[in-house]
């Protein structure tokens, strides 16, 4: 696709926008995170930045919440990119967590408990 600019939009230092930066380079995406508990290591290799989240989250279901901060933070974005909504973390982090309310409902039973104590400590 051919566009003006493939920079991110939310940098003022303008980084081409890849898909390693848009989840986890990018200010905004570490205020994500930071919105729930989890700083890593920005610096290093996409495959060590999973895993240092693997070995801090601690959970079972370390990759759905991964999985959902991405989309959490892909929603936000859009949202400020089609529809003009300025992109916080806060709502950022409200998206993540309504999403895993959902999660709730079709997580094994054995995780229930545990995912549930994790919502509520955010």
């Amino acid at each position: 696709m051919a566009l003006e600019s493939y920079n991110c939009e939310l940098c003022i230092r303008q980084k081409r926008e890849t898909a390693y930066h848009l989840f986890f380079r990018c200010n905004f995406a570490k205020a994500c995170w930071r919105s729930i508990g989890i700083t890593y290591v920005h610096t290093r290799p996409i495959l060590n930045i999973l895993e240092q989240l693997r070995r801090k989250l601690g959970t079972p279901f370390f990759m759905e919440i991964i999985i959902l901060m991405e989309w959490s933070i892909w929603t936000t974005r859009n949202n400020w990119m089609f529809n003009n909504i300025d992109p916080l973390s806060l709502d950022c982090k409200r998206k993540f967590v309504s999403e895993l309310k959902d999660l709730l409902l079709r997580i094994k039973s054995s995780h229930h408990s545990r995912l549930e104590e994790w919502i509520q400590s955010l």
